[in-house]
């Protein structure tokens, strides 16, 4: 888990301003996941649809 943690130690003027970059990163990382998993399953779900036909390109 430590992978996806910084260790570097920053002084933020305000300490919400830590909490805000460690959800921010999350939040991109999350939006990077999502994307390749909604390709994935539209991926696989055209190449059925091709198989069986029901769509032609």
């Amino acid at each position: 888990m430590h992978d996806f943690i910084s260790e570097e130690k920053k002084d933020f003027k305000f300490k919400i301003g830590i909490a805000l970059a460690s959800a921010l990163t999350g939040f991109i990382a999350g939006a990077i996941v999502a994307s390749f998993l909604w390709y994935a399953g539209l991926d696989y779900i055209t190449k059925e649809l091709i198989s069986l036909e029901l769509i032609s390109f």
